[in-house]
């Protein structure tokens, strides 16, 4: 648990430690698909499932200057075994490819899930994760950019399931992404 208030504590100081200087702030979406990876064991058994689905997020961010930015994300996801609502902070560090309006990114995201799953005994529950994400953004002019990649979030649901005498858990492992996301800067 302490690594994971120390990532959390470094997300949220980041966002805070913006330096007051002129810079673009943005808004935007993305839609997706993503990979659920879940989890039932009991007694010396395992059984992993995977869904897939869409899913959607909308972000509100600033650029700290040519090559970092620090965003909230909000994203929804819902498949077969439940859905998901996601409450993230992340940071990007940007790296320019020659001299093209592309740019590689790489950064690092925690935050909040709200899970619900569909089975009437299993409860929803809110959940921290961390992760991070990476793919290319190409800024299309001064007040528009797009981008797709991929992000991968460790989850933390878990709960206790009972069927007659056996008893065991059910958990969400981890959520993978890959989106296409389109930004406005103002």
């Amino acid at each position: 648990m302490k690594i994971k208030q120390l990532i959390l504590a470094g997300v949220v100081t980041s966002m805070m430690s913006v330096p007051a200087m002129a810079s673009d702030w943005f808004v935007g979406g993305a839609a997706g698909y993503q990979k659920n990876a879940y989890e039932t064991t009991q007694l010396d058994s395992s059984v992993k499932e995977n869904e897939r689905d869409m899913a959607y997020q909308l972000r509100f961010g600033k650029y700290i200057n040519d090559n970092s930015r620090v965003y909230g994300t909000y994203g929804y996801n819902s498949e077969d075994i439940g859905k998901q609502q996601t409450f993230l902070l992340s940071y990007d560090y940007l790296v320019p490819l020659g001299q093209s309006n592309v740019n590689w990114f790489v950064g690092a995201t925690a935050g909040m899930t709200h899970t619900s799953i569909k089975e009437a005994d299993l409860s929803s529950g809110d959940n921290f994760v961390w992760g991070g994400q990476t793919g290319f953004m190409y800024n299309i002019n001064d007040n528009w950019s797009t981008e797709i990649g991929y992000q991968y979030l460790k989850q933390d649901y878990e709960k206790d399931v009972a069927n007659g005498a056996n008893t065991g858990t059910f958990s969400l492992n981890d959520t993978q992404q890959v989106y296409l996301a389109i930004d406005y800067k103002f």
